[in-house]
């Protein structure tokens, strides 16, 4: 199986309404709708196309974001990098899905919860986090280790070190 296919295996098969119960406001039909399009969200790495305000109206109302507001905070928040990726899967898995299905979508959350626990979607970001972090890490090494093993250290006499006032020397006293 591809790499491509494998990472979006969670989205198939698609949500059927017959599946979930209809509320108040929201049709069986609504439920599905908003699954497939957040499975296909993460799917294609939280791509901003995809980041409608519609499906910003849906998302934060479930999986406990209410608390997230604004449309652009909760970009900035989750989908910035991969970081903030990795911390909205976990936040969305480890949702407890409260609630009556004939008020609310926790019976659409608990199978999105389990196709993206089953796909190992956490693990897989929280590898890809670590190389990123590794990779940050050893150029920022690089770059020091140029700059520093290049010089050649400061000249200082025996027995002498620096005074801790001397970083404010060219200051002007207020005394």
């Amino acid at each position: 199986m591809s790499a491509d296919r494998d990472k979006q295996s969670f989205q198939l098969p698609l949500l059927k309404a017959a599946a979930f119960t209809p509320t108040k406001w929201n049709s069986a039909d609504d439920k599905a709708r908003f699954g497939n399009q957040l499975l296909a969200f993460i799917a294609a790495d939280f791509l901003k196309a995809k980041w409608t305000n519609a499906f910003y109206g849906v998302l934060y109302q479930h999986f406990g974001f209410i608390a997230h507001y604004d449309q652009h905070g909760f970009w900035d928040e989750y989908f910035r990098d991969l970081p903030g990726k990795l911390r909205f899967l976990r936040d969305l898995t480890q949702h407890p899905c409260y609630g009556d299905p004939a008020y609310t979508f926790s019976d659409l959350e608990r199978v999105v919860i389990g196709r993206l626990r089953a796909a190992r979607l956490i693990e897989r970001l929280h590898t890809a986090v670590d190389r990123e972090t590794e990779a940050i890490e050893r150029a920022l090494l690089r770059k020091l280790l140029a700059k520093y093993e290049a010089a050649p250290p400061p000249i200082r006499p025996a027995g002498l070190s620096p005074r801790v006032s001397d970083w404010a020397s060219d200051q002007p006293s207020r005394l």
